[in-house]
């Protein structure tokens, strides 16, 4: 790890995060006060369920529908968006944002469903229904085709103005999973891919993610991972991880993550990560070579909040070099100079002081 020089904190940067901290606790109660309810059709696989489990059929059209409901005493504004399933960083299935989605994704759940608007609004305490339309693909998918219908409400601009800061905004998110028999994922070989390893920022801190793959049409849950970072001439891992259970999204990559929480930095260099999938009693084993340039891991560290030192291997412009060694010459001339001072009139006064003891000693001689 990096051991370069201390600096100080960046009080500046630091005092964003806490301030962004606190508009996270912001929560208006109002925002909380609607629920969405999916109607369940009759392709639905298992009844009484909280989402949309379809058998589907190649080249059909089916419309779903969901209930919003608003219990507050005043109407709201929703925006409905649809989202295809993804992986997120802590391992678990991500239905709430869209995220990395593997090449050998076929249809995404964006393709193949419409809503004929994206803001609705809910009457005080009153319902709407939304429509969701699927069209099929005609060509039969393997797999499943899984994601999911998010309604968020929006703020009005006098909460925003009573909260001061920054609000959060509540949303709800109903999970969709199309398949075109009942044993559609179960007959699928499970594979993983280990793709490209970077440099970046995570939670403004310092890391570095390693892109596993799913490559496969199935949900995968409960896979256990296990990885580490070493140094190319090095057999101790700046790095470990192991993650018991993860879940992985059909056709998606997960970012396996190892963050700089120290502050430390990561030095520029080759490294090699060794990483292990374990899967239905199958494993897989990857080993990669990488290399973080010096700008990349300047680039990087520099903009790490909880960065306490600096990148010595970063690159110093020649000027700066110069400056460094010539005010570290007129240091040196400096102190050079005050000792020599010092000296100088250590020994004056030593040689007066000898001169009159010697004076003294020899007027008691004459006496």
């Amino acid at each position: 790890m990096n051991t370069g020089t201390l600096i100080a904190t960046k009080s500046v940067s630091i005092a964003t995060v806490f301030i962004l901290m606190a508009a996270l606790l912001i929560t208006k109660a109002a925002a909380m006060g609607f629920s969405v309810t999916p109607e369940l059709p009759e392709n639905q696989r298992q009844n009484g369920s909280s989402f949309f489990d379809l058998l589907v059929e190649p080249g059909m059209q089916q419309v779903i529908k969901i209930q919003i409901a608003n219990q507050g005493s005043e109407e709201i504004t929703v925006l409905v968006e649809l989202i295809t399933a993804s992986t997120a960083r802590n391992g678990q299935i991500n239905y709430t944002a869209s995220g990395q989605m593997d090449i050998t994704l076929q249809y995404s759940f964006e393709d193949i469903a419409t809503i004929p608007q994206s803001y609705f609004t809910v009457p005080a305490r009153g319902e709407i229904e939304v429509p969701i339309t699927i069209i099929v693909p005609a060509d039969r998918f393997e797999g499943a085709i899984l994601g999911s219908i998010r309604v968020l409400r929006e703020t009005t601009d006098e909460e925003r103005e009573a909260a001061g800061m920054l609000v959060n905004r509540f949303a709800k998110v109903t999970a969709v999973r199309l398949v075109q028999s009942e044993n559609a994922e179960e007959v699928i070989t499970p594979g993983f891919e280990l793709g490209e390893i970077v440099m970046e920022l995570v939670n403004y801190r310092a890391s570095i993610i390693a892109n596993i793959r799913n490559t496969q049409p199935m949900i995968k849950k409960g896979a256990r991972a296990t990885a580490g970072i070493f140094p190319a001439d090095s057999n101790l891992p700046i790095f470990e991880n192991v993650m018991e259970s993860v879940d992985f999204a059909p056709n998606s990559i997960f970012p396996y993550s190892f963050i700089d929480r120290d502050g430390l930095g990561i030095d520029p260099g080759d490294y090699t990560a060794r990483i292990t999938i374990e899967y239905r009693n199958e494993t897989w084993t990857f080993e990669e070579n990488f290399t973080i340039t010096a700008e990349e891991a300047g680039i990087i560290n520099e903009g790490a909040l909880n960065q306490t030192i600096v990148n010595t291997s970063f690159p110093i412009p020649l000027w700066g070099m110069i400056a460094i060694v010539i005010g570290a010459l007129l240091l040196m001339i400096l102190i050079i100079i005050i000792v020599v001072i010092v000296c100088k009139r250590t020994m004056k006064v030593c040689v007066e002081d000898l001169l009159k003891e010697y004076e003294a000693k020899k007027a008691l001689t004459v006496k």
